[in-house]
């Protein structure tokens, strides 16, 4: 029997991230650098509300990492639209442009677990995916690498 650790769920497969983000190019970014800081994970995009909500359905995800502002909603109206999901153990991350201050209404609900600014960069956001995900890595191997990260400037 496979043994679960920190990069799959307790069913021994991989952690599932739903990376929901408006901004195609952006997406294929983050999308690139965290296939490399987070190799064993697997990863589902959509850039909207409407089509988060039909991957929810379907697909186990572990962690929902999402844009604060989409075409259709933010990710508030997503995080209520997702929260029996989130109520079996999903877990969430506000990756945005906007500051902490203006966060402070978000951070504060209990359905989402995380956050991390767009210019703290993808290192971060793959640390605080790790981290949301109980993950624990030896402090001197780090994130695993393959390539140098991508880093929006």
């Amino acid at each position: 029997m496979q043994q679960a650790n920190w990069h799959s769920n307790r069913t021994g497969k991989p952690r599932v991230i739903l990376l929901v983000e408006d901004h195609d190019i952006y997406r294929e970014v983050v999308r690139a650098a965290l296939g490399k800081y987070l190799p064993d994970f697997e990863m589902l995009e959509a850039e909207s509300v409407a089509a988060a909500l039909p991957v929810l359905q379907s697909q186990r995800v572990d962690v929902m990492v999402v844009d604060m502002t989409l075409p259709d909603g933010s990710a508030v109206d997503l995080v209520e639209q997702a929260r029996c999901i989130i109520d079996q153990g999903m877990k969430v991350i506000v990756f945005s442009s906007h500051s902490s201050a203006e966060m402070l209404p978000v951070l504060s609900r209990r359905d989402v677990h995380g956050y991390v600014s767009k210019e703290q960069g993808l290192k971060i956001l793959a640390e605080a995916i790790l981290e949301t995900c109980g993950g624990k890595r030896d402090q001197d191997q780090g994130l695993a690498v393959r390539e140098p990260a991508l880093r929006m400037i």
